[in-house]
């Protein structure tokens, strides 16, 4: 039996901002299906390919799809280039969750190789399926979804952690998907080091390098090429002044990266706690062509004007990032269908039409692209199918995914995105 721990938390009005009360849910099991082969088709994942294809619609992206033509431009150069996505949300994408099934469809297309993106600590490690990820108990950790007291500046990823000497983390490639089981570049991402910083490598366990960091304030990047495909990364700091550190990328050549940012309990509001210098450091190192915004599963409140406050406060962080990356393309993922208990029934939470409606004026007040996620579920009260179905596409808290839900989900968002694809090259 696999066991899937998830947070569900509650947005609350308080006097002048939005706060977050988290709550945990019963761990919840349910039998392995990827292990499945008396079904006679090639693989496991067909298995459950054919078995949630049922589930789900085609919609396509409605909004201002023209912007798209910023990412479309960068697809169609994607032999020559790298193509990066940024899929910032909340816990629907933790764990890698629809986002490791969207890489995998866009690397299968038009190419690349790797994880990308993974943060030196984080808390969905035994959810992700992707990497193997460990690392070492004396890191001075903060992120968006803790507390901060030392008001250390949080990188891309919405987290930041500050090593101790011999501190290490430890990115191992698994067989779970083509798309992610090796990488030849790695891309290390830090700040704040100085000339006595420094950290050693090592590269499938045998090969260890030291490497001295480069001093300065702003983020700087370390590119590592290696000669032959590795399956295994550790990095260990040893001496010098303590760096701020982000986070590393893992890829494989020229073709598309997609970077699973998960903020579990967090509205979207919250990314305006990333500094504005950071996140334009970041931009001007890795230059994002797409940026996917999923959230609204914790925007609830009896209090109706909260959706008001959500849709001003989203609006505005959505123009800020219309700035800070003017190269990319941006995309709203709209809520899916949540549930509550009715008698015998589980209808659809009377909330998820308000935060839709107000969504949808956040995508008509700033120009960008939306996909429906609600509507292609398939509407009113079709969380209870997903959840039911065999094997689950749903968690039983009726608000999360399974990898295979998460799995449908992701081929649903790559068909509505290659639709708008394929209507501009024509």
């Amino acid at each position: 039996m696999i066991k899937y721990s998830v947070i569900a938390s509650l947005l609350v009005l308080t006097v002048g901002q939005i706060s977050l009360i988290s709550r945990p849910i019963n761990e919840i099991s349910f039998k392995n299906y990827y292990s499945l082969n008396e079904f006679g088709f090639e693989t496991a994942s067909d298995v459950l390919y054919q078995k949630s294809a049922q589930f789900g619609k085609f919609i396509p992206l409605s909004g201002n799809t023209e912007q798209m033509k910023k990412f479309f431009n960068a697809l169609k150069n994607s032999k020559n280039q790298i193509v990066k996505i940024a899929h910032f949300g909340d816990s629907l994408i933790q764990g890698d969750i629809i986002s490791e099934y969207l890489r995998e469809k866009f690397q299968e297309r038009f190419g690349g190789k790797g994880a990308g993106f993974l943060q030196i600590v984080s808390n969905d490690i035994k959810m992700r399926q992707t990497t193997k990820h460990t690392y070492s108990d004396d890191w001075n950790y903060a992120a968006i979804i803790t507390r901060n007291q030392d008001r250390l500046p949080f990188g891309i990823s919405g987290s930041v952690a500050v090593p101790k000497p011999n501190s290490w983390v430890k990115y191992e490639s698994t067989e779970y998907l083509t798309s992610t089981n090796s990488f030849k570049t790695i891309k290390f991402y830090y700040s704040n080091a100085s000339n006595s910083s420094t950290i050693q490598y090592t590269i499938n366990e045998k090969n260890k390098t030291t490497v001295t960091l480069k001093p300065g304030d702003n983020v700087q990047e370390l590119t590592i090429d290696l000669k032959t495909p590795a399956k295994s990364l550790e990095i260990k700091f040893l001496s010098g002044q303590a760096p701020y550190c982000y986070g590393v990328s893992l890829e494989t050549g020229n073709g598309v990266y997609l970077d699973n940012f998960p903020m579990p309990g967090n509205s979207g509001v919250s990314l305006a706690d990333i500094p504005k210098n950071i996140m334009k450091d970041f931009n001007d190192l890795i230059g994002y062509d797409l940026i996917i915004l999923t959230y609204g599963a914790n925007v609830n409140s009896p209090n109706k004007n909260i959706f008001n406050l959500y849709e001003n406060k989203m609006t505005g962080i959505i123009e800020e990032f219309k700035n800070l990356f003017p190269q990319a393309s941006i995309l709203m993922i709209g809520v899916g269908d949540k549930t509550m208990k009715k008698g015998n029934k589980f209808i659809t939470n009377p909330d998820v039409p308000l935060l839709l409606d107000a969504q949808k004026k956040i995508v008509d007040k700033t120009g960008i692209a939306f996909w429906n996620l609600w509507e292609a579920m398939g509407g009113e009260n079709s969380m209870d199918a997903w959840v039911n179905a065999a094997p689950p596409l749903a968690l039983k808290d009726y608000s999360h995914f399974t990898q295979s839900g998460g799995h449908r989900v992701g081929q649903l968002i790559f068909d509505s995105i290659m639709d708008a694809y394929q209507k501009f090259g024509k």
